[in-house]
């Protein structure tokens, strides 16, 4: 049996051929192949000045194509002036130009495959975590998919499909603020949240709090960079008890605080909240754990606090910005491959601290042109650390993808390791969730 081969160069004289000489044969072969599909870079060379003249409007045959090609200085390079003409006396009929067009895009396809082999095996050969290893696999493999041949379906052929689903109810899940769920309508499965704030104002409780509303609706991975194990459950209980958190850190508890923790303790033992406090971790390990969680209990969200603290894997080289945009795209692809909600944390610059205006701007993200474009939804916190105000929590809804902008007004009670909308008492929020 003979081996497919990884080029064929009289298919790619032919597909040329084609073109040259039938005007109606572009645009099937354009939808097929792409310049970088050719083995020979003179074809490719020629493939896309075809292209550029047929855009333009420009009349396609072998003469206007030498002359492009000279105006270029390109003409020797393809093979000289009578190239363009024995590529056109190749095909008798451009009715074969997407057949051939096929099987050079297959054999680009081998190609791509034969290279991804080869990384992946030198990857392979150095070393390094496995599980990175197979991520990196996978987006080499990945990377060698074709768009070409993906279905068309006409809005016509969709629309009941759609319709059908105006009568189901929506799937968010609300957030523990109403003030926040009236602008944003709650947290969507497959969409990617940011909430960024300056330090000590108080992103962290923002993120349990966040959290905690999830774990009505299933399973949570919290993925803490910045704190241990311990140090979110005590702000947990600090949260669903209102004890002050200090007198937990401290240990610091009388025996009424002694019986209501022997009290809620049967409650805890079937919170599904699983936190990963590892240092160092990468995207590779978050998406690892989130599919443990998963595996436990069906995840209804995942927190990452903070997205700057994500460690980049060995021999990653890259410019700290690059990484962290990338990050911000991988975890909007986890988002949607695994359709819960991703909440990441993220650190704001000191713009907004040299500003008369003190309220923060989407421009005050660290990184932020990349994660303000992956982010569905992106929240900036403001809070005045000291002062009479320092209690007032603002919550600035900077960008929404599938709705509006605005502004919630919270109180911030970090004693109780909570935030709670305007006019609601720690207690009062107490006797409602009881």
């Amino acid at each position: 049996m003979t081996e497919p081969t990884t080029h064929d160069a009289v298919a790619e004289q032919s597909v040329l051929g084609a073109m040259l000489i039938s005007r109606d044969a572009i645009p099937d072969i354009a939808d097929i192949l792409d310049g970088g599909d050719f083995y020979r870079p003179a074809h490719e060379t020629i493939y896309r000045t075809i292209l550029d003249l047929h855009g333009s409007g420009n009349p396609v045959d072998a003469i206007t194509v030498n002359d492009a090609l000279t105006q270029m200085g390109e003409i020797a390079r393809v093979g000289g002036v009578m190239y363009a003409h024995e590529l056109a006396g190749i095909v008798h009929s451009a009715a074969s130009g997407a057949y051939y067009a096929e099987i050079v895009a297959h054999a680009a396809t081998r190609r791509r495959l034969t290279a991804a082999g080869r990384k992946i095996q030198d990857l392979a050969g150095n070393g390094g975590d496995v599980d990175e290893l197979v991520e990196a696999a996978r987006r080499e493999v990945d990377q060698t998919s074709r768009a070409t041949g993906s279905t068309v379906s006409f809005f016509g052929e969709t629309i009941d499909a759609m319709l059908g689903t105006l009568d189901e109810e929506i799937n968010h899940h609300p957030t523990p603020w109403a003030a926040l769920n009236d602008i944003i309508g709650g947290l969507r499965p497959g969409a990617l949240y940011v909430v960024a704030a300056r330090p000590s104002v108080g992103k962290s409780v923002i993120a349990l709090n966040l959290a905690q509303g999830l774990l009505e609706h299933g399973s949570v991975a919290f993925s803490s960079l910045e704190m241990s194990n311990n140090d979110v459950q005590i702000r947990a209980v600090s949260s669903d008890l209102n004890l002050d958190v200090s007198r937990l850190i401290e240990r610091n508890l009388t025996p009424g605080d002694w019986a209501r923790i022997r009290d809620r303790r049967a409650v805890w033992g079937d919170v599904p909240l699983a936190v990963d406090d590892r240092s160092g971790v990468t995207i590779t390990d978050i998406k690892r754990f989130a599919r443990s969680v998963n595996r436990r209990k069906p995840l209804a969200g995942i927190v990452v606090d903070y997205l700057q603290l994500m460690s980049q894997p060995h021999g990653d080289k890259r410019p700290r910005h690059e990484f962290v945009a990338d990050m911000s795209r991988q975890l909007k692809i986890m988002a949607m491959d695994m359709q819960v909600p991703v909440i990441a944390l993220s650190q704001l610059n000191r713009g907004s601290t040299q500003r008369e205006d003190k309220m923060p701007q989407i421009s005050d993200m660290r990184e932020s042109g990349a994660i303000e474009q992956d982010a569905d939804v992106v929240i900036l916190l403001h809070r005045e650390i000291m002062g009479d105000n320092r209690n007032d929590l603002s919550m600035l809804v900077a960008k929404n993808r599938h709705g509006a902008t605005g502004l919630a007004e919270l109180q911030f009670w970090g004693h109780y390791s909570k935030a709670l909308d305007r006019g609601l008492t720690p207690q009062a929020a107490l006797r409602q969730a009881a």
